[in-house]
């Protein structure tokens, strides 16, 4: 099975490429550009009808939205399900505890980082909201170092879907002063981040020839 992933450079869809490459899945990229009503190309809206990036969408004509979603479905699918804990075991319920926390914690709490207007129909409001944000996001990051407790995993000792998941955000938090650089999640992003897969999606987003 062969997959498009519909995204752009630096964005949610970046997660979906890091598993991508992770687990050697081919695929094609397709550049989605603008934001909601200025999407561009405007026909997104048929794959994805909120205009959001990123969607997979398989050679049968399957479409996949939401991120971590994505991320879930092709470490089932593909690698022999070396980037999920056992079935029933204490760690697969652990894996879903922490997919979810990224998912539903604090990606929504990132984007009001980047988007206030998202949550106000006033602009002056804008900045008081990405004020509380920065605390907020502080305090749920902490929760992932401690997690980490000196690890380089945040299950089972040993590579998941998590960890690739996780390393979009240590990547993008890496570049915003506001966010505290504790030491496992620093030890985490300097790991990670230099792994071969994660580094080759790294380097083709820097080389400016995404697609």
């Amino acid at each position: 099975m062969t997959y498009t992933l519909y995204g752009r450079p630096w964005s949610g869809s970046i997660a979906v490429e890091f598993v991508l490459e992770e687990l050697a899945i081919p695929h094609q990229r397709a550049l989605v550009t603008g934001y909601r009503e200025a999407i561009e190309p405007a026909s997104f809206a048929e794959i994805n009808p909120l205009r959001q990036v990123p969607a997979l969408v398989s050679d049968d004509g399957a479409v996949m939205t939401e991120s971590a979603a994505i991320a879930m479905l092709l470490a089932q699918r593909h690698g022999d399900g070396r980037l999920l804990p056992e079935s029933g075991s204490a760690e697969e319920a652990e894996h879903l505890r922490w997919m979810f926390y990224l998912a539903a914690t604090v990606y929504p709490t990132s984007m009001q980082i980047f988007h206030p207007e998202n949550y106000t129909d006033e602009p002056d409001h804008h900045a008081s909201i990405v004020a509380r944000t920065w605390v907020v996001l502080n305090q749920q990051w902490q929760v992932l170092s401690q997690a980490l407790d000196g690890g380089l995993y945040l299950v089972g000792g040993k590579l998941t879907v998590a960890d690739v998941y996780l390393s979009m955000f240590a990547l993008w938090f890496a570049k915003m002063p506001e966010i505290v650089d504790h030491a496992p999640m620093r030890a985490f992003r300097e790991h990670h981040l230099a792994r071969d897969p994660i580094a080759r999606v790294i380097a083709r987003h820097e080389s400016g020839d995404w697609v």
